[in-house]
């Protein structure tokens, strides 16, 4: 089994969160990137915080009355081996 360090970006201050998951060894890095991907969706999600969409603006690219009020246009999913000497006690 492979440990994998997770970091999970909002794009505000105090809203970034970390983990370690387990992995069989074969997992592929393009399966671990949609992993993080997906896991940073669902954490900035539960801040209500939603990726911008095409609807979101209009076409003079400023928001729409609709879009939500808060947009992450940095969200973010990051992952590393796990190494507990360094991640330890950072989360």
């Amino acid at each position: 089994m492979r440990k994998i360090y997770f970091t999970y970006h909002t794009g505000y201050c105090g809203m970034d969160s970390h983990e370690v998951v387990e992995f069989p060894n074969d997992v592929t890095d393009l399966e671990l990137d949609d992993h993080a991907w997906q896991e940073a969706l669902q954490h900035a999600e539960s801040y209500g915080i939603y990726p911008p969409s095409d609807e979101d603006f209009d076409e003079d690219g400023f928001e729409t009355e609709d879009s939500p009020c808060y947009s992450g246009e940095n969200i973010e999913g990051s992952w590393e081996e796990y190494n507990p000497e360094e991640h330890d006690g950072t989360f």
